[in-house]
């Protein structure tokens, strides 16, 4: 048997190969690097990066692994936790030590988890983790490779002048991959004439003398200095004519990346017939290709470990519910009154059924924030009540957390994302009685299990509203398809603000922590416009509203639920309130 296939006491204590044990010769008739380049590079055509043979010869010797079958038998069970993971055969990624490393971890980790076909017995505390947006790692996109690439240095708030391209760089890559695998966009393997008509694009540059002719192109939507709009690619801009443009569904922004259809004019301008969103690849699709990466920094899954996690989470050993608020005006009597009430209803709860999370989103005061004494004061106090408030309900406290995400006018108010956490300074009443609070960032993430669950607050609706491009014959999109659109926009995009940046800055090395690459499994849009849910690619999207309108209300989560769209039900407080 494989090594990696003994007892977990013997995984455990053996540890990972170390880099100080020099590679040798074992007595298997075979030499372990011609074993491994028999695998991964003749029987699965794996690339190996430098360095790979060596890992390999020292994880042969560092187990003391002699018998060639053996040694065959764990390289295949190497291969396949690569390949699991959504690398090698799925990906254009080639096999690195660290890639390695990773794996050969993961397989030791499953190796000690008890297998009970449920996953019953597992602690959920050690499967909810709340990503702060600026402890993300960033991870560039490396057109050269086709894949992430990590950062080997860390994301700084002041950088250097070539990071602002850099990002859109990366956007602009990382939508251009997923049009490239879409099946309408791909070039067919063997030309036939059910894919004679595949839709192909033209880079802007190759449009050069080429005027007359019917083009496909993609890039970002500006506007320049002459007021025009233009449409910018990695290598040329075109200016374009929408006079008779069709927008096809969604919002369209100035800073979106889209997909035009039209025709390059003899006075070099591009006359645009159609104009879309590019097309979004589900997440399952793209964890099969990035879902080794570890893109929030709290561990990577691979496919058979992501299979497992939703397994346990739906198990009802683990039911459980998050609950989440916005616009939690403390300053308004009703809603503190509210909030008691509500919370006064989960903690007379069976243990069992208390929400295990409580979102809350701001902002978190009626008036928007101004730094002097008198504001200091006021937000000290309102959060000082808080505390008063939830140490009430000693039940809530002994089993559920509680995130507070800051709204667009909490403190220190700034239009740039992703925005800090609630300053401590002003919560310190809260934080010295309440141990389980956590100050989010926003955006921010939460982990579950498999799940992973976007949190923004702002009021997209009315900023995307604001600043979408206005075609010639179009009445605008109707108040009951806004939120469809909305909800398209974002998710094509893979972004939370497709925006230019006078209209939203972004801090240019944590524009990664704004990726909805890969698409997440939940999407919360905290707005004070209308409630929704929606249901788009697999991904639950829902705005919980504010809290105080005609009733009292919120948004109840439920993870363990199969069917993403019963995940998530609105609730309210009886009418008396």
């Amino acid at each position: 048997m494989s090594s990696f296939q003994r007892s977990s006491s013997v995984l455990s204590t053996q540890g990972r190969p170390s880099k100080r044990v020099a590679s040798s010769s074992t007595s298997s008739s075979a030499s372990p690097a011609s074993i491994a380049r028999k695998i991964f590079l003749v029987k699965y055509g794996l690339h190996l990066a430098p360095g790979c043979i060596d890992w390999l010869e020292r994880f042969v010797k560092h187990f003391g692994i002699e018998d060639e079958q053996e040694i065959s038998d764990s390289f295949e069970h190497l291969v396949r936790g690569v390949v699991g993971s959504g690398s090698g055969l799925d990906g254009p990624s080639k096999i690195t030590e660290e890639l390695l490393e990773e794996t050969y971890e993961k397989l030791l980790v499953s190796a000690d988890q008890p297998d009970d076909g449920t996953g019953d017995d597992l602690d959920p505390s050690n499967y909810l983790k709340l990503i702060n947006a600026f402890d993300m790692p960033l991870w560039r996109w490396d057109d050269n490779r086709g894949g992430f690439e990590k950062s080997k240095t860390k994301p700084t708030l002041a950088p250097g002048a070539l990071s602002k391209a850099q990002y859109l760089r990366d956007r602009f890559n990382i939508i251009k991959q997923v049009i490239l695998r879409n099946e309408h966009f791909s070039a067919p393997t063997v030309v036939g004439p059910e894919r004679h008509d595949y839709m192909k694009l033209t880079t802007i540059k190759n449009l050069l003398g080429r005027q007359g002719g019917h083009f496909l192109i993609f890039g970002l939507l500006t506007r320049m200095e002459d007021g025009e709009f233009y449409l910018e690619d990695l290598d040329d801009k075109v200016k374009l004519d929408l006079s008779e443009a069709t927008p096809e569904s969604g919002l369209f922004t100035e800073g979106s990346f889209v997909l035009i259809d039209g025709d390059y004019t003899h006075d070099s301008v591009f006359k645009v017939a159609e104009m879309g969103h590019p097309p979004s690849e589900r997440r399952n699709q793209a964890m099969k290709i990035h879902g080794h990466h570890d893109l929030l920094g709290v561990g990577a899954l691979s496919a058979a470990e992501e299979a497992d996690l939703i397994q346990a989470e739906q198990s009802p050993a683990h039911a459980t519910s998050f609950i989440l608020l916005s616009d939690l005006h403390l300053d308004n009597p009703k809603i503190l009154t509210a909030l008691r009430s509500m919370l006064g209803v989960y903690d007379e709860m069976d243990e069992k059924e208390i929400p295990r999370l409580f979102i809350l989103c701001g902002n978190f005061r009626s008036r928007p924030w101004l730094a002097d004494g008198e504001n200091i004061r006021e937000y000290t106090d309102l959060f000082a009540q808080v505390a008063n408030l939830l140490s009430s309900f000693p039940d809530l406290l002994a089993h559920s957390q509680f995130l507070l995400v800051p709204g667009p006018t909490d403190p220190w108010s700034s239009s740039v994302l992703p925005r800090p956490p609630l300053p401590e300074s002003l919560l310190k009443p809260l934080l010295a009685k309440i141990p389980n609070v956590t100050l989010g960032t926003n955006p921010c993430r939460v982990r579950w299990f498999s799940q992973e669950i976007v949190v923004f607050r702002d009021d997209l609706m009315a900023r995307m509203m604001r600043n979408a491009v206005r075609f010639n014959g179009d009445e605008g999109v109707k108040r009951g398809d806004l939120k469809k659109a909305l909800v398209q926009t974002i998710l094509d995009q893979a972004h939370l603000a497709p925006l230019p940046l006078p209209v939203r800055p972004v801090f240019w090395e944590f524009d990664h922590a704004l990726r909805l690459y890969p698409m997440p499994t939940t999407l919360v849009l905290a707005d004070s416009f209308d409630p929704y849910k929606l249901v788009y690619e697999q991904c639950l999207v829902f705005n919980p509203g504010s809290f105080m309108r005609k009733k009292f209300s919120w948004s109840t989560y439920h993870p363990h639920m199969a069917e993403v769209k019963e995940r998530m039900e609105e609730s309210e407080l009886p009418d008396e309130y």
